[in-house]
């Protein structure tokens, strides 16, 4: 696989990110006047690349970086650039090696006269970007030398200048050449050192694609060469286990399975029981051990292969436009209905719409669109539905489950849900990576609504629904809050128009609505990451942070006091910055978090203390969520915000979590809850408002007469 000729999907990925990077870097020290110490940065990245990958990698992101700066910054910032690489590839090549400061001496002092020398051969060969150099260079030093002779007694200085200008201009070759050999000395120096901090953080994070596999032969792509057949099914799996390290613990142990066309198949478990590296190994991913058996090749993202949709769409869209990113990667010729696939999964008229600006389950249905584009035999969805909305799930559980009758297809349905299951031909149920019996028991019961709006201070209803008592006044109060994404533009989109809510203290509040509409946005804004484009979003007073003083009685806007409210983020990952579980709790905590602390909210969440030591890399999407909220916890905010806390969470664990908000609420704790899982959130919230098209609807969101307020305040 080492040897394959082809560059790999993350070799790519690495290529356009990093050389964007150095290109970047030398335009702005090339058209920003007094930015040229920018210049020292731009080989860092491309010696990431020597350092990381495969030396073809180094030569693919020379080539485009250098046609990409002479197109934006001409002839000067392509011999940057190409002086750049020569600098990140040497030290890249050292680091990759394991060699130490020793051989960075040596190739110094090789390299900078070479590379100084490669300076005068350049300018020697393209003349008018000589002089153009020479003339820069004399003006700069004649115009500091006239600067000394307006001093007076800095004369002799001017003199210096002046001479060393006209012997710039009669023996140019000399002055480039030692200059060129001094700022290569101090390009490999700086290089070294700030690569050698990056290679350090970036240690634990593994460059290697988890979605390399080997063809029969040795060759690693997916994509068919010439004389392979694309037949990823019957699938036939002997025996597999998979560990992603030489020594690693096991993540599956023992599989045996077989899938085949028109199956619709749901794979079950508990969150880390190795449902997502199963569904690898069925994209074509090679096992440990044992075999996977198919009559030809996997295909895996090729017309007529297999389809693989992750947990987190976002990485999939590369289109800009939604109708672009549904045909992205087809090759020529291949005619794609693009309007009746986006209708097929409820995307109907956004064709036109930026991907960017699409909510969490708008881009699962994306990412739904782009696979079936591709007509596969097998399509593999992993937690496809826990972004999207109820109404929403039901569609594309429909969909999914019609797609072996209606295109012969067979669809692996990766989910916690035991509706979802229960639609399936059959289910495959791991735990701690091993086949078990499906039991019976492990389906939910029917989820629970909560009822519309109320006051959350009213007497607690019965069948367990969450105490009301200690409610208390305003916290929270928005005023007529609006915000447009890209205001102003032919893209402008609408997220929220006339929103006024009021969140008393040590409720309980459960935010609803369809995809699309408004609810991730309205998260942020309520925990100060997003200013209101109109109207306001005010704190009225926090413990510890802010208190009801003069001057303060409407309160202040909580874009002010960003960390007084909590915020959990939609995809988890996306909040996950440190290396290990303890780092990233302690850091999301502050200061006064130590290990006693994080070994307390780990064991809060349903997670060993012992996993403090784990990386974050090795979390399952379900372990990554609870470890967020782990670190809100720690950090004892007075108010929570949670953007979908129970996607991607086995029933198990969805209990466990809607318990521990529910202890968190009981204790004086306010929370606020985005989210299409309705099970047992009533013991948790008090009261629902829904949003429809960014706003809340009529009917869903009644003013509290009864609710306390502050004296002076806003209600």
């Amino acid at each position: 696989m080492k040897n394959s000729p082809a560059l790999r999907p993350m070799e790519f990925a690495s290529v356009a990110i990093f050389g964007g990077l150095t290109v970047a870097a030398v335009v702005i020290a090339s058209v920003i006047p007094l930015a040229q110490a920018a210049g020292l940065l731009a080989p860092v990245p491309l010696a990431l690349i020597a350092a990381r990958t495969r030396p073809r990698a180094l030569v693919t992101a020379t080539v485009a970086t250098t046609a990409v700066a002479f197109a934006m910054a001409g002839t000067g910032a392509m011999a940057t650039v190409l002086g750049s690489a020569l600098v990140g590839g040497l030290v890249g090549d050292i680091k990759r090696r394991g060699r130490g400061a020793g051989a960075l001496v040596i190739a110094t002092l090789v390299a900078s006269p070479l590379i100084g020398g490669i300076s005068v051969l350049v300018l020697l060969v393209l003349v008018p970007l000589r002089t153009l150099t020479i003339e820069a260079m004399t003006n700069s030093i004649h115009g500091v030398a006239k600067w000394f002779h307006g001093w007076g007694p800095t004369g002799g200085i001017a003199d210096a200048l002046d001479a060393m200008g006209r012997s710039i201009a009669s023996h140019w070759w000399v002055w480039v050449w030692v200059s060129g050999t001094v700022g290569t000395v101090i390009s490999l120096l700086a290089a070294w050192w700030i690569l050698g901090s990056v290679i350090a953080r970036l240690r634990d994070v593994p460059s290697e694609d988890t979605l390399d596999a080997q063809r029969p032969g040795g060759a690693d792509d997916f994509a068919p060469a010439a004389g392979d057949a694309v037949a990823p099914l019957p699938l036939v799996a002997e025996g597999i286990g998979f560990a992603y390290s030489a020594g690693a613990r096991p993540v599956l142990h023992d599989i045996d399975l077989r899938i085949d066309r028109g199956e619709f198949v749901a794979v079950v478990g508990a969150n880390g029981s190795g449902k997502s590296t199963l569904a690898k190994i069925l994209a074509g991913r090679a096992p440990t051990t044992g075999s996977v058996h198919r009559p030809g090749l996997p295909g895996l993202g090729v017309h007529g292969g297999t389809a693989l949709v992750l947990q987190r769409p976002e990485i999939q869209m590369l289109g800009s436009r939604v109708a672009d990113d549904v045909v992205w990667g087809l090759p020529p010729g291949v005619d794609v209905d693009v309007d009746a696939l986006l209708d097929e999964v409820g995307l109907a008229g956004l064709g036109d719409r930026e991907t960017t600006d699409l909510s969490g389950g708008q881009q699962q249905r994306l990412a739904i669109a782009g696979a079936l584009a591709r007509e596969p035999q097998l399509l593999i969805a992993d937690e496809v539905t826990s972004m999207v909305d109820p109404d929403g799930r039901g569609q594309l559980l429909a969909l999914l489950a019609a797609l072996p009758a209606r295109r012969g297809i067979a669809v692996v349905l990766i989910t916690h849900r035991g509706s979802e299951a229960a639609a399936a031909d059959r289910v495959i149920h791991l735990d701690a990576g091993r086949l078990v019996p499906h039991p019976p028991e492990w389906m939910p019961g029917p989820s629970a609504e909560l009822d519309g709006a109320g006051d959350p201070r009213a007497s607690s209803p019965a069948n367990g629904r969450a105490e009301t008592a200690g409610i208390g006044g305003p916290l929270l109060v928005l005023d007529q809050v609006g915000y447009a994404h890209l205001p102003g533009s032919p893209w402008e989109v609408v997220a929220l128009e006339g929103i006024s809510l009021t969140v008393y203290r040590g409720e309980g509040l459960l935010i609803v609505g369809g995809n699309g509409s408004g609810k991730t946005t309205l998260a942020w804004i309520m925990a100060g990451l997003l200013r209101p484009g109109t109207g306001t979003c005010h704190l009225l007073g926090v413990s510890g942070k802010i208190t009801p003083a003069a001057g303060f009685d409407a309160g202040e806007p909580v874009t002010d006091h960003v960390g007084a409210v909590g915020l959990g983020f939609q995809h988890a990952r996306l909040q996950l910055q440190k290396v290990t579980v303890a780092d990233e709790i302690m850091a999301a905590g502050g200061e006064k978090v130590g290990t006693a602390e994080v070994a307390r909210v780990l064991e809060l969440v349903g997670l060993p203390r012992q996993m403090a030591a784990t990386k974050v890399d090795a979390l399952s999407g379900g372990q990554m969520r609870r470890v967020v909220l782990a670190g809100l916890i720690a950090r004892n905010p007075d108010m929570l915000v949670l953007d979908e806390p129970l996607a991607g969470l086995d029933p198990p664990a969805r209990d466990e979590i809607v318990a521990l908000l529910a202890r968190l609420r009981a204790g004086g704790m306010t929370i606020v809850i985005i989210s299409h899982d309705f099970e047992s959130l009533d013991s948790v919230c008090t009261r629902r408002v829904r949003l429809v098209d960014g706003r809340l609807l009529p009917d869903s969101h009644q003013p509290i007469d009864e609710a306390p307020r502050w004296e002076g305040g806003v209600r």
